[in-house]
């Protein structure tokens, strides 16, 4: 096996003879990285080994360790460092870099079910790219190589449980604090000092982390907020940070910040960087981590911390998404009507894509079935939007040579809240409830007017988007540049343009502006656009 490794941006690969590892992680409370992290993996020999130590870390990882007989490979829960695989002559390659697969090899067929899966969900399905015979290592997935063939294939992590926590709220409160406490004690710990900058928006993930850097009396710390002037997350972000003590910068998406973005080789590299040929290259902070390093606001050593999906630990997805007794033999549809949305689909491509989906969650779980439906639901969401389109988004960070962390996704929490039971989820009531009353109104965070749905407000959107396709286009796309608060239309239209000018045929139907980007991308990554 020939394995090629080629990113270095943000984070870099730490190797040695028989181990590379890019990333970091915690046993317990002690953190690894770099040569610390090499050295404790360096003791892995066995297959066995190798299992034990995949369930015991936490943290945001990707693993290469090579023995006499076997080749061990694992990414983490967010699938934030993917790698790429071929056989090509009866010899596996594995690279980082799918680009460099494509080009060594001359790969330019592309798979047509999954340009459809890409186009409707953003990323490609389980194990596949946008190319064929190119596979990716997938969120939380193993592989044990031999002699050129992968031996076993499986899944060291699953968020699907067999049976609710049968705790009571109370103490189920408590443990939660608990968990809280001790995931941002190791995160903080593992800043060292270094400048944290939040991109802080007026909800409450993003808050919780700047409130838990104040109560820890971490001292580096700046807050930014970006897009329209006019955005409702200005407000409550500006003011939790005033509040904190917190350096707050406010980024406007404006015509001097993201006119003629597409021509440049910056941005080029950019979606070719954060695509990888397997998910939608995420355009929303780009502009805003580019201006705070190209204006050299913050330090060249800072660590960006997002507070990604949080709201799915506290199950934002209930009521929105989730049907309260949704049961085993819905989840297939229920994937394919939410997750797979962003583009029209005949009934032939639904019935291919509900093919793959089964498929996939057999690749996940065999006995899937003996779960817990919605958190089997869960899990799925989980190992694909969660990880290849939420997670895959901090390429805006290591593009620009930053590190990240993602506090949220410690597996401590992730533990905790797998089995909170669905009645406490509904409204995110456990979760708001500590929020609010366990960190924000102690610190004077907790506003008149938050950005939290009500009930009432969920259930008149479900009722809105059950009426929008009927509605006229010139609605449904004054509606949407309403609430365009990243300032997405002028961006995502000089995409439009560059597709329209090269007579190439562009599906429009003013659901969002990601179908734009996710059309653009695929011509981009075949060359049709320059």
């Amino acid at each position: 096996m020939e394995i090629t490794l080629k990113h270095n941006l943000g984070f870099s690969w730490y190797k040695n003879n028989t181990v590379s590892i890019k990333g970091y992680f915690y046993i317990n409370d002690t953190f690894y990285e770099k040569e610390k992290a090499l050295n404790l993996l360096s003791k892995i020999t066995s297959t066995d080994k190798f299992k034990e130590v995949l369930n015991t870390i936490n943290g945001v990882f990707t693993i290469i360790i090579k023995n006499k007989e076997n080749i061990f490979i694992a990414s983490d829960v967010t699938r934030t460092f993917p790698l790429f695989y071929t056989l090509q002559n009866k010899k596996l390659f594995l690279s980082d870099d799918i680009h460099y697969l494509k080009d060594t090899f001359n790969i330019n067929d592309f798979d047509a079910v999954s340009e459809i899966e890409f186009k409707a969900a953003n990323h490609t399905l389980g194990k596949k790219t946008l190319l064929k015979n190119v596979y990716q290592v997938q969120a939380s997935e193993f592989l044990i190589i031999e002699n050129n063939h992968i031996i076993e294939s499986n899944f060291f992590y699953s968020y699907a449980i067999e049976k609710e926590s049968s705790d009571s709220y109370a103490i189920l409160k408590n443990k939660a604090i608990n968990a809280f406490e001790n995931t941002f004690k190791r995160f903080i710990n593992s800043l060292n000092n270094r400048t944290a900058i939040i991109p802080l928006s007026g909800g409450f993930d993003s808050r919780l982390i700047a409130v838990m850097l104040k109560k820890h009396n971490y001292k580096n710390v700046i807050c930014y907020t970006y897009g329209r002037k006019d955005s409702f997350e200005i407000k409550n972000s500006k003011k939790t940070a005033e509040v904190l003590g917190f350096k707050w910068l406010f980024i406007e998406y404006n015509s001097q910040i993201i006119n003629n973005y597409l021509e440049t080789n910056e941005f080029k590299e950019y979606a070719h960087f954060a695509g990888k040929l397997s998910s939608m290259p995420y355009l929303q902070e780009y502009f805003a981590v580019k201006y705070l390093k190209d204006n050299k606001v913050i330090p060249k050593d800072s660590i960006f911390i997002p507070g990604y999906a949080g709201d799915f630990l506290g199950g934002s997805q209930f009521l929105k998404v989730i049907p309260e007794k949704l049961e085993h033999h819905q989840i297939v549809d229920l994937i394919i009507s939410k997750k797979y949305s962003n583009f029209k689909l005949t009934s032939s491509n639904k019935k291919r894509i509900k093919k793959e989906v089964e498929k996939t969650l057999l690749d996940f779980d065999i006995n899937y079935l003996k779960k817990n439906p919605s958190s089997v639901f869960e899990d799925f969401d989980l190992k694909e939007k969660i990880a290849k389109y939420i997670f895959n988004s901090a390429n805006f960070y290591t593009y620009f040579g930053f590190e990240h962390r993602f506090p949220f996704w410690d597996k401590e929490l992730l533990d905790f809240f797998k089995k909170v039971p669905v009645k406490h989820k509904i409204m995110k009531t456990l979760y708001d409830d500590i929020l609010i009353n366990e960190y924000f109104k102690f610190y004077n965070v907790h506003f008149e007017k938050e950005l939290q749905p009500s009930e009432k407000n969920i259930y008149n959107q479900k009722v809105k988007n059950q009426i929008k396709p009927f509605l006229p286009t010139f609605i449904k796309q004054y509606l949407i540049q309403k609430n365009d608060w990243m300032n997405y239309k002028p961006i995502t239209n000089q995409m439009f343009i560059a597709m329209t000018s090269n007579k190439l045929s562009v599906h429009k139907s003013s659901k969002n502006y990601n179908e734009i980007i996710t059309q653009w991308y695929i011509y981009y990554s075949k060359n049709k656009i320059n």
